[in-house]
Protein backbone atom coordinates (compact mmCIF):
# COMPACT_ATOMS: atom_id res chain seq x y z
CA UNK A 1 0.00 0.00 0.00
CA UNK A 2 1.16 3.52 -0.41
CA UNK A 3 0.56 6.00 2.34
CA UNK A 4 -0.67 9.58 1.26
CA UNK A 5 -1.04 13.15 3.07
CA UNK A 6 -4.44 15.23 2.19
CA UNK A 7 -2.80 16.99 -0.67
CA UNK A 8 -2.55 13.89 -2.53
CA UNK A 9 -5.69 12.38 -1.28
CA UNK A 10 -6.94 15.42 -3.13
CA UNK A 11 -5.43 14.87 -6.45
CA UNK A 12 -7.34 11.30 -6.44
CA UNK A 13 -10.18 12.23 -5.68
CA UNK A 14 -9.78 14.75 -8.74
CA UNK A 15 -7.90 11.87 -11.23
CA UNK A 16 -10.87 9.56 -10.67
CA UNK A 17 -14.03 12.27 -10.83
CA UNK A 18 -15.03 10.79 -14.48
CA UNK A 19 -14.33 6.61 -13.38
CA UNK A 20 -17.14 4.75 -11.81
CA UNK A 21 -16.38 4.60 -8.77
CA UNK A 22 -17.77 2.08 -5.79
CA UNK A 23 -17.94 3.56 -2.19
CA UNK A 24 -18.46 1.37 0.86
CA UNK A 25 -17.26 0.80 4.43
CA UNK A 26 -16.68 -1.65 7.23
CA UNK A 27 -19.07 -4.47 7.70
CA UNK A 28 -22.19 -3.64 9.96
CA UNK A 29 -22.00 0.26 8.68
CA UNK A 30 -22.89 2.94 11.13
CA UNK A 31 -23.99 6.68 10.82
CA UNK A 32 -20.66 7.71 10.34
CA UNK A 33 -19.59 5.20 7.30
CA UNK A 34 -22.89 5.49 5.59
CA UNK A 35 -22.76 9.37 5.79
CA UNK A 36 -19.19 9.57 4.35
CA UNK A 37 -20.17 7.42 1.85
CA UNK A 38 -23.67 8.98 0.58
CA UNK A 39 -21.87 12.71 0.61
CA UNK A 40 -18.74 11.44 -0.89
CA UNK A 41 -20.35 10.00 -3.83
CA UNK A 42 -22.09 13.07 -4.86
CA UNK A 43 -18.84 14.34 -6.15
CA UNK A 44 -18.66 11.47 -8.82
CA UNK A 45 -21.05 11.41 -11.36
CA UNK A 46 -20.85 7.69 -11.94
CA UNK A 47 -20.60 6.40 -8.51
CA UNK A 48 -22.37 4.07 -6.44
CA UNK A 49 -22.70 3.04 -2.61
CA UNK A 50 -22.51 -0.33 -1.89
CA UNK A 51 -22.46 -2.24 1.64
CA UNK A 52 -20.98 -5.73 2.32
CA UNK A 53 -23.71 -6.61 4.32
CA UNK A 54 -26.30 -4.19 6.51
CA UNK A 55 -25.97 -0.59 7.95
CA UNK A 56 -27.69 -0.23 11.40
CA UNK A 57 -31.27 0.68 12.33
CA UNK A 58 -30.22 3.81 13.51
CA UNK A 59 -28.34 4.49 9.93
CA UNK A 60 -31.44 3.40 8.42
CA UNK A 61 -33.68 5.79 10.27
CA UNK A 62 -31.65 8.66 10.36
CA UNK A 63 -31.23 8.21 6.01
CA UNK A 64 -34.78 8.07 5.97
CA UNK A 65 -35.63 10.73 7.74
CA UNK A 66 -33.14 13.02 5.68
CA UNK A 67 -34.87 11.75 2.72
CA UNK A 68 -31.99 9.70 1.50
CA UNK A 69 -33.22 5.45 0.71
CA UNK A 70 -31.56 3.10 2.38
CA UNK A 71 -32.45 0.60 -0.62
CA UNK A 72 -30.16 1.93 -3.11
CA UNK A 73 -27.32 1.38 -1.44
CA UNK A 74 -26.47 -1.98 -2.77
CA UNK A 75 -25.70 -5.17 -1.14
CA UNK A 76 -23.50 -6.33 -3.78
CA UNK A 77 -20.00 -5.69 -4.85
CA UNK A 78 -19.80 -3.47 -7.78
CA UNK A 79 -17.76 -5.76 -10.49
CA UNK A 80 -18.03 -2.79 -12.72
CA UNK A 81 -16.14 -0.15 -10.99
CA UNK A 82 -12.90 1.00 -11.85
CA UNK A 83 -12.35 2.82 -8.46
CA UNK A 84 -13.08 1.72 -4.95
CA UNK A 85 -13.14 4.35 -2.06
CA UNK A 86 -13.05 2.71 1.31
CA UNK A 87 -14.34 4.69 3.95
CA UNK A 88 -14.07 4.45 7.88
CA UNK A 89 -12.17 1.28 8.35
CA UNK A 90 -8.52 0.59 7.29
CA UNK A 91 -8.38 -3.18 7.07
CA UNK A 92 -9.97 -5.47 4.88
CA UNK A 93 -10.92 -8.11 7.69
CA UNK A 94 -13.36 -5.63 8.84
CA UNK A 95 -15.06 -5.52 5.66
CA UNK A 96 -16.97 -8.68 5.71
CA UNK A 97 -18.25 -10.35 2.29
CA UNK A 98 -15.92 -7.38 0.46
CA UNK A 99 -12.49 -8.39 1.85
CA UNK A 100 -11.48 -10.95 -0.88
CA UNK A 101 -13.16 -9.31 -3.62
CA UNK A 102 -11.35 -6.56 -2.41
CA UNK A 103 -7.92 -8.27 -2.39
CA UNK A 104 -8.46 -9.48 -5.56
CA UNK A 105 -10.09 -6.23 -7.49
CA UNK A 106 -7.26 -4.72 -10.05
CA UNK A 107 -8.39 -1.49 -10.06
CA UNK A 108 -7.34 1.40 -7.71
CA UNK A 109 -8.10 1.39 -3.76
CA UNK A 110 -8.86 4.74 -2.36
CA UNK A 111 -8.75 4.05 1.75
CA UNK A 112 -10.27 7.00 4.06
CA UNK A 113 -9.71 6.90 7.58
CA UNK A 114 -9.37 8.14 10.84
CA UNK A 115 -8.55 4.78 12.73
CA UNK A 116 -4.91 3.88 13.57
CA UNK A 117 -3.46 2.87 10.50
CA UNK A 118 -2.79 -0.53 9.56
CA UNK A 119 -0.93 -2.28 6.74
CA UNK A 120 -2.98 -3.40 3.62
CA UNK A 121 -1.02 -5.76 1.48
CA UNK A 122 -1.64 -4.32 -2.31
CA UNK A 123 0.19 -2.11 -4.76
CA UNK A 124 -3.07 -0.53 -5.79
CA UNK A 125 -4.54 0.54 -2.17
CA UNK A 126 -3.75 4.56 -1.35
CA UNK A 127 -4.17 4.84 2.09
CA UNK A 128 -4.96 8.26 3.86
CA UNK A 129 -5.38 8.12 7.21
CA UNK A 130 -5.17 10.16 10.41
CA UNK A 131 -5.91 9.69 13.81
CA UNK A 132 -6.80 13.79 14.14
CA UNK A 133 -9.76 13.51 12.83
CA UNK A 134 -12.72 12.21 15.14
CA UNK A 135 -15.00 10.59 12.12
CA UNK A 136 -14.47 9.58 7.99
CA UNK A 137 -17.33 12.28 7.51
CA UNK A 138 -14.79 14.85 9.12
CA UNK A 139 -12.59 14.22 6.43
CA UNK A 140 -14.99 13.99 3.92
CA UNK A 141 -16.55 17.48 4.61
CA UNK A 142 -12.59 18.56 4.55
CA UNK A 143 -12.51 17.24 1.37
CA UNK A 144 -15.22 18.76 -0.25
CA UNK A 145 -14.16 21.96 0.99
CA UNK A 146 -11.16 21.58 -0.67
CA UNK A 147 -12.93 20.20 -3.94
CA UNK A 148 -15.30 23.10 -3.63
CA UNK A 149 -18.09 20.87 -4.25
CA UNK A 150 -21.45 21.93 -3.40
CA UNK A 151 -23.52 20.82 -0.04
CA UNK A 152 -27.10 20.87 0.12
CA UNK A 153 -29.17 20.67 3.31
CA UNK A 154 -29.48 17.34 3.60
CA UNK A 155 -26.31 16.10 2.97
CA UNK A 156 -24.55 19.27 5.45
CA UNK A 157 -27.00 17.46 8.02
CA UNK A 158 -25.94 13.50 7.05
CA UNK A 159 -22.43 14.32 7.90
CA UNK A 160 -23.22 16.54 10.99
CA UNK A 161 -25.19 13.05 12.30
CA UNK A 162 -21.72 11.22 11.02
CA UNK A 163 -19.49 13.78 12.72
CA UNK A 164 -21.74 13.77 16.47
CA UNK A 165 -22.45 9.90 16.46
CA UNK A 166 -18.59 9.41 16.46
CA UNK A 167 -17.78 11.80 18.82
CA UNK A 168 -18.55 9.88 22.27
CA UNK A 169 -21.00 12.66 23.09
CA UNK A 170 -18.42 15.25 21.74
CA UNK A 171 -15.27 13.53 24.16
CA UNK A 172 -13.02 13.12 21.03
CA UNK A 173 -13.65 16.02 19.03
CA UNK A 174 -10.80 19.04 18.46
CA UNK A 175 -11.16 22.46 17.29
CA UNK A 176 -12.00 21.39 13.61
CA UNK A 177 -14.68 19.27 14.75
CA UNK A 178 -16.66 22.21 16.14
CA UNK A 179 -15.70 24.61 13.29
CA UNK A 180 -17.12 21.67 10.99
CA UNK A 181 -20.20 21.89 12.96
CA UNK A 182 -20.35 25.33 12.93
CA UNK A 183 -20.21 25.45 9.34
CA UNK A 184 -22.49 22.39 8.56
CA UNK A 185 -24.96 23.61 11.22
CA UNK A 186 -24.85 27.38 8.92
CA UNK A 187 -25.11 25.33 5.40
CA UNK A 188 -28.28 23.74 6.75
CA UNK A 189 -29.43 26.53 8.25
CA UNK A 190 -30.35 24.65 11.96
CA UNK A 191 -28.77 24.49 15.26
CA UNK A 192 -27.20 21.87 17.70
CA UNK A 193 -30.83 21.29 18.83
CA UNK A 194 -32.57 20.40 15.40
CA UNK A 195 -29.48 17.95 14.63
CA UNK A 196 -29.91 16.02 17.89
CA UNK A 197 -33.92 15.42 17.12
CA UNK A 198 -32.97 13.96 13.77
CA UNK A 199 -29.72 11.89 15.57
CA UNK A 200 -32.15 10.34 18.59
CA UNK A 201 -35.23 7.79 18.21
CA UNK A 202 -37.73 8.48 20.07
CA UNK A 203 -39.91 5.28 20.08
CA UNK A 204 -43.57 4.66 21.54
CA UNK A 205 -44.37 5.14 24.84
CA UNK A 206 -44.15 1.40 25.30
CA UNK A 207 -40.99 0.60 23.80
CA UNK A 208 -39.34 2.90 26.45
CA UNK A 209 -40.90 1.58 28.80
CA UNK A 210 -39.42 -1.63 27.85
CA UNK A 211 -36.40 -0.18 27.42
CA UNK A 212 -36.23 1.41 31.04
CA UNK A 213 -37.43 -1.87 32.19
CA UNK A 214 -34.40 -3.88 30.75
CA UNK A 215 -31.46 -1.48 32.38
CA UNK A 216 -33.69 -1.99 35.37
CA UNK A 217 -33.66 -5.02 35.29
CA UNK A 218 -30.30 -6.05 33.82
CA UNK A 219 -27.62 -7.62 36.04
CA UNK A 220 -25.36 -5.32 37.58
CA UNK A 221 -21.23 -6.53 37.98
CA UNK A 222 -18.32 -4.65 39.30
CA UNK A 223 -15.52 -5.63 37.72
CA UNK A 224 -12.07 -5.67 39.61
CA UNK A 225 -13.60 -2.98 41.80
CA UNK A 226 -13.05 -0.81 38.85
CA UNK A 227 -15.59 -0.89 36.32
CA UNK A 228 -19.98 -0.88 36.92
CA UNK A 229 -20.99 -3.33 34.11
CA UNK A 230 -24.68 -4.09 33.36
CA UNK A 231 -25.64 -6.55 31.27
CA UNK A 232 -28.82 -8.43 30.42
CA UNK A 233 -31.75 -8.85 28.03
CA UNK A 234 -33.35 -6.32 26.15
CA UNK A 235 -37.04 -6.71 24.83
CA UNK A 236 -36.79 -3.74 21.81
CA UNK A 237 -33.84 -2.66 20.55
CA UNK A 238 -30.07 -3.57 22.57
CA UNK A 239 -28.55 -0.67 21.42
CA UNK A 240 -30.53 1.65 22.68
CA UNK A 241 -30.53 -0.33 25.88
CA UNK A 242 -26.86 -0.72 25.95
CA UNK A 243 -26.46 3.13 25.30
CA UNK A 244 -28.80 4.24 28.14
CA UNK A 245 -27.20 1.73 30.55
CA UNK A 246 -23.64 3.92 29.90
CA UNK A 247 -25.76 7.21 30.88
CA UNK A 248 -27.37 5.83 33.30
CA UNK A 249 -24.14 5.57 35.02
CA UNK A 250 -22.84 2.13 33.81
CA UNK A 251 -18.87 2.15 32.63
CA UNK A 252 -19.56 -0.85 30.47
CA UNK A 253 -22.97 -2.65 29.32
CA UNK A 254 -23.70 -5.42 26.87
CA UNK A 255 -27.26 -6.07 25.82
CA UNK A 256 -28.72 -8.63 23.58
CA UNK A 257 -32.30 -9.17 21.61
CA UNK A 258 -33.39 -13.21 20.60
CA UNK A 259 -35.17 -14.80 18.25
CA UNK A 260 -35.59 -18.14 17.28
CA UNK A 261 -33.35 -18.00 14.64
CA UNK A 262 -30.54 -15.04 15.40
CA UNK A 263 -29.47 -13.23 18.24
CA UNK A 264 -27.99 -9.72 18.12
CA UNK A 265 -25.79 -8.35 20.70
CA UNK A 266 -24.57 -4.65 21.42
CA UNK A 267 -21.72 -3.57 23.81
CA UNK A 268 -20.67 -0.19 25.11
CA UNK A 269 -17.92 1.33 27.29
CA UNK A 270 -17.91 4.66 28.88
CA UNK A 271 -14.83 6.73 27.09
CA UNK A 272 -12.06 7.41 28.06
CA UNK A 273 -11.60 3.78 29.16
CA UNK A 274 -10.65 2.35 25.77
CA UNK A 275 -7.57 4.62 26.33
CA UNK A 276 -6.71 4.06 29.53
CA UNK A 277 -7.40 0.21 29.37
CA UNK A 278 -6.32 -0.58 25.86
CA UNK A 279 -9.67 -2.01 24.71
CA UNK A 280 -11.30 -2.07 21.77
CA UNK A 281 -14.81 -3.61 21.52
CA UNK A 282 -14.79 -3.84 18.06
CA UNK A 283 -11.83 -5.76 18.28
CA UNK A 284 -13.33 -8.01 20.62
CA UNK A 285 -16.93 -8.45 18.99
CA UNK A 286 -15.51 -9.27 15.80
CA UNK A 287 -13.30 -11.97 17.47
CA UNK A 288 -16.16 -13.29 19.34
CA UNK A 289 -19.17 -13.25 16.83
CA UNK A 290 -17.41 -16.90 15.93
CA UNK A 291 -19.00 -18.18 18.98
CA UNK A 292 -22.40 -17.66 17.26
CA UNK A 293 -21.70 -18.42 13.89
CA UNK A 294 -22.02 -14.02 12.86
CA UNK A 295 -20.28 -11.54 12.55
CA UNK A 296 -19.43 -8.59 14.20
CA UNK A 297 -17.46 -5.40 14.78
CA UNK A 298 -17.56 -1.49 15.29
CA UNK A 299 -15.32 1.15 17.55
CA UNK A 300 -13.35 1.17 20.85
CA UNK A 301 -16.55 2.06 22.28
CA UNK A 302 -19.37 0.93 20.80
CA UNK A 303 -19.35 -2.33 18.70
CA UNK A 304 -21.93 -5.40 18.11
CA UNK A 305 -22.33 -8.96 16.65
CA UNK A 306 -25.09 -10.83 15.41
CA UNK A 307 -25.28 -14.40 14.06
CA UNK A 308 -27.83 -17.31 13.93
CA UNK A 309 -26.65 -19.52 17.10
CA UNK A 310 -28.55 -18.86 20.61
CA UNK A 311 -27.25 -21.60 21.57
CA UNK A 312 -23.62 -20.13 22.56
CA UNK A 313 -24.90 -16.70 23.57
CA UNK A 314 -24.00 -17.31 27.20
CA UNK A 315 -20.61 -19.00 26.75
CA UNK A 316 -19.99 -15.61 24.51
CA UNK A 317 -21.14 -13.73 27.13
CA UNK A 318 -18.91 -15.43 30.21
CA UNK A 319 -16.06 -14.99 27.95
CA UNK A 320 -16.71 -11.17 27.22
CA UNK A 321 -17.27 -10.91 31.08
CA UNK A 322 -13.52 -12.59 31.64
CA UNK A 323 -11.78 -10.34 28.96
CA UNK A 324 -12.85 -6.94 30.56
CA UNK A 325 -11.32 -8.84 34.17
CA UNK A 326 -8.10 -9.31 32.90
CA UNK A 327 -8.59 -5.79 30.63
CA UNK A 328 -9.59 -3.86 33.92
CA UNK A 329 -7.31 -5.93 36.27
CA UNK A 330 -3.98 -4.49 34.49
CA UNK A 331 -2.43 -0.71 34.92
CA UNK A 332 -0.89 0.85 32.06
Amino acid sequence: MKKIDFESLKFLMKENKDRKVALTFHSIGDTDSIASAIALSAYFPNSKVIMPDLITYNSTRIMRRLGFKPENVRNAFEDSAETIILLDVNNLEDCGSFRYRLEEFKGNVIVIDHHAPKDIQGDNFSVFNDEGYNSASSIVYKLLCSLKASLDKNTSLLLLAGIISDSADLKNSTSETFMQMGELMAIAGTDYSTIMDYMQHVSDPQSRASTLNDVAKATTDIINDTALFLHGKAHAHANIAADMAIRAGADLALFYTETEKEVSISVRLRSPLDKQYHIHLGLMMKSMAKMINGTGGGHPCAAGAYGPATTNLSNLENVFIEEMRKKFGKAY
